[in-house]
């Protein structure tokens, strides 16, 4: 069971708004003849996904029939990090800010898609960086899409739900979601019927069990968030899709959220091209 505490402290750090209207977004439909482009294109290719979903007890919330409450959503031990079927693609432009993600996976529920064409800065820093020497560091603050940076952990860009772990691209911004060809629109925030999506490009995180495990072979909870283990060796495709914090605490992992979405991709492919 999740301490209060440890909730309160969490709530902070999941803090991804929907409501993007003061904020920039960057829209790769949007006439982008002004806009400066990097020299660097990202293409990412994720198979062999693991949903990482675990019902902690008796289903006091769903969406469209899909339980949203009491839901762990890292199982740590990894119990209820099972392997499924699904694809992801990722094209983007990092300085642009523009690109697209499509993904698409089977689960117990059918078949769902993720679309994502906009990109928008949660409400926490979103990575953080080596600086212009090893005893200096650099926090990205407001930038949407970020690469080769640092996320969660003890960064303080992002909550410490994960070890503190490289990403090569890390995105955020509002995902369209679909469920067996329908609509899976948002009911907690609006107008707008989108999710708040987030995606990592990685080394690896998770075991071949889907277990994270601290530099000891623990497994991994909060109290441990600069302590978590990673593979060098690995890469991983991570992706998430949830509503807005609300002002009440859920009884789920995050806790500030009334539905959480979490895969994590084991086959990755990376490329990145020069313009």
């Amino acid at each position: 069971m999740i301490k209060a505490n440890l909730k309160l402290s969490l709530a902070a750090a999941f803090l991804i708004p929907l409501s993007y209207s003061s904020l920039s977004i960057a829209d790769s439909k949007s006439n982008k003849s002004s806009v400066k482009k990097s020299s660097l294109i990202y293409e990412v290719k994720a198979t062999m996904p693991r949903l990482n979903r675990r019902v902690m007890g008796d289903v006091v919330a769903t969406v469209n029939g899909v339980p949203a409450e009491p839901v762990d959503s890292f199982v740590w031990d990894g119990v209820g990090s099972v392997p499924i079927k699904g694809e992801a693609r990722l094209k983007i432009d990092p300085v642009a800010n523009t690109g697209e993600i499509w993904v698409e996976w089977e689960d117990r529920n059918g078949h769902w898609t993720y679309h994502q064409e906009k990109f928008a800065p949660p409400a926490h820093p979103t990575g953080l960086r080596l600086g212009s020497s090893a005893s200096t560091t650099e926090i990205e603050l407001t930038d949407p899409v970020t690469t080769n940076v640092y996320l969660h952990g003890d960064t303080n860009a992002a909550g410490p739900v994960l070890p503190t772990v490289f990403n090569l691209i890390t995105t955020w911004g509002p995902a369209t979601i679909t469920l067996n060809g329908l609509a899976f629109d948002n009911p907690f925030d609006g107008p707008s019927p989108d999710w708040a999506g987030h995606t990592m490009t990685t080394e690896g995180v998770r075991g071949p069990d889907g277990s994270v495990r601290t530099t000891t072979g623990d497994i991994f909870n909060f109290s441990e968030a600069g302590n978590g283990a990673v593979d060098q060796n690995d890469l991983e495709f991570h992706l998430v899709f949830h509503d807005a914090p609300g002002p009440k605490l859920t009884a789920n992992l995050p806790p500030p959220l009334s539905f959480f979405y979490h895969l994590t991709f084991e086959k990755v492919e990376v490329k990145i091209k020069q313009r």
